[in-house]
């Protein structure tokens, strides 16, 4: 089984990187997990490889470059056009390829139906990649929605998907949420943690996660497959 995962979300700035900095801060060193994100667009005004180097003060050795890093913050496809290039194909799946093996978690650009290419969406390398995927979605108003599009698109296409994990603003609808993505989308949520309420330090953000982030450790043990005796 492969140790590798991919991380979607259900649209662009629902909490992506968050939770991948949650994710590292908590399981990184315990279980000698990665963070890569092959594609980046926007490094213009940000780059979430670094951001979340800096928030979770992991050393470089819990990080791979991307493959491709574009300055415009757009979709892949058209930011690679505004630098005259495009996104290679075959050379981004044999690289998703090569370490399906290792704890790595592979981030991705956008939902599942941003463009790559003017020919490829996004859900097509989650495909071919063969690669369990978990969902990443918003406690915010409008969630129940975007989250189902998004597990109807994979699912149809016969992509594993592990579950959903619900991160942002608390408030009193997350519990009636989860209950009718999990009923409707026929996935289980696999935890939720909310946005501190205030700018954290990189140990503090660690403390942050070990006490807030898959506190059930539902996440950890779907992706590990091995339940209990972690």
């Amino acid at each position: 089984m492969s140790q590798a995962f991919i991380v979607t979300g259900t649209g662009t700035d629902v909490g992506k990187t968050y939770f991948s900095s949650l994710f590292l801060a908590k399981y990184a060193k315990s279980h000698g997990f990665k963070y890569w994100k092959p594609v980046q667009t926007g490094t213009e005004e940000h780059d979430d490889t670094t951001l979340v180097k800096k928030v979770t003060h992991c050393d470089q050795s819990h990080f791979l470059e991307p493959l491709y890093k574009f300055k415009h913050p757009s979709s892949p496809h058209h930011s690679a056009k505004k630098e005259n290039t495009e996104i290679d194909l075959k050379y981004l799946n044999q690289s998703i390829a090569s370490v399906r093996e290792e704890p790595v978690l592979i981030e991705g650009a956008g939902g599942v139906f941003v463009p790559l290419t003017d020919t490829y969406l996004s859900w097509q390398w989650m495909r071919e990649s063969n690669l369990k995927v978990v969902v990443v979605c918003s406690t915010e108003l409008g969630t129940i929605n975007h989250s189902l599009l998004t597990l109807e698109c994979l699912l149809q296409r016969f992509i594993p998907v592990v579950g959903f994990y619900m991160v942002g603003p608390e408030n009193e609808l997350i519990p009636s949420n989860i209950e009718s993505i999990q009923k409707f989308g026929g996935v289980p949520c696999l935890g939720e943690t909310h946005f501190p309420t205030q700018k954290l330090e990189p140990l503090e953000f660690q403390q942050y996660a070990n006490s807030y982030f898959d506190v059930d450790r539902l996440l950890i043990e779907s992706l590990m497959d091995i339940g209990d005796i972690l």
